[in-house]
């Protein structure tokens, strides 16, 4: 079971029109002031061939936003260091049942766990993820492709973290909605990332502009742990480039 993470239509829209693009051709869209998505609603939403998303319906109620500068942001919603960039299963000092958490809200990784993701893991994460497999078969190695003989890649791009929704929804109906606004950090999304892989914050408080995504009361009910989400949901820039070494 998975959740569906919810967008206005502009930004679902989008992300049905880029989910099949490559890096290439996404950069060919941009340099046309015609065709250039980069400032669009939805742009940095993680590819919909991974995150299953949904229009939100017009006449959805929602019953609680919640945004930069509202007194429980910094509360409730985040964008931690240690786990930003790649991250796969057996990495040391996770929290508890992370990878079930984030695959249920975010689904499966764009790239694969025999490319050279292990190459580019996050420092407070990283350990020896054994790659003998495609070492013994090189027919194994590839970029989007995974593997079960080599350990999961479980996330890559910026998690957010969101805690508490269950008690703030206590008395809300299953079919009610939470909007959430994340703010866009270009020094972490947008290219010449170079802070992406080092322990710098997320820029949290002076974004020109953000992504908003709306969830179902009643997937935060059933998931994994209602009280603490997990989503691999902004992607940067490169992302989409793959991991080369």
């Amino acid at each position: 079971m998975r959740a569906t993470i919810y967008l206005t239509k502009e930004a679902w829209a989008l992300g049905q029109a880029l989910k099949d693009v490559d890096y290439y051709d996404r950069c060919t869209l941009s340099d046309d002031v015609a065709t250039d998505p980069t400032g669009k609603d939805g742009y940095f939403v993680k590819n919909a061939n991974k995150l299953n998303t949904a229009s939100l319906p017009d006449d959805a109620q929602i019953v609680l936003r919640i945004h930069p500068g509202d007194a429980i942001y910094s509360e409730m919603v985040s964008m931690p260091v240690h786990l930003r960039g790649v991250i796969f299963e057996h990495a040391p000092h996770l929290p508890d049942r992370y990878a079930e958490i984030i695959r249920y809200w975010s689904g499966e990784t764009l790239n694969s766990n025999v490319g050279n993701a292990a190459y580019y893991q996050n420092p407070a994460h990283a350990y020896n993820v054994d790659l003998s497999a495609i070492q013994e078969n090189d027919e194994l190695f590839s970029q989007q492709q995974s593997s079960p003989a080599v350990d999961a890649l479980v996330s890559e791009s910026v998690v957010v973290s969101i805690i508490g929704l269950d008690s703030a929804t206590a008395d809300s109906a299953g079919t009610a909605f939470v909007e959430i606004e994340l703010p866009i950090d270009d020094g972490m999304l947008c290219l010449d990332n170079g802070a992406f892989m080092t322990e710098k914050g997320y820029d949290m408080g002076s974004a020109k502009r953000s992504e908003r995504i709306f969830l179902l009361v009643s997937d935060v009910r059933n998931a994994p742990d209602p009280a603490r989400i997990f989503a691999d949901i902004l992607r940067f820039e490169e992302l989409d480039y793959g991991y080369y070494y």
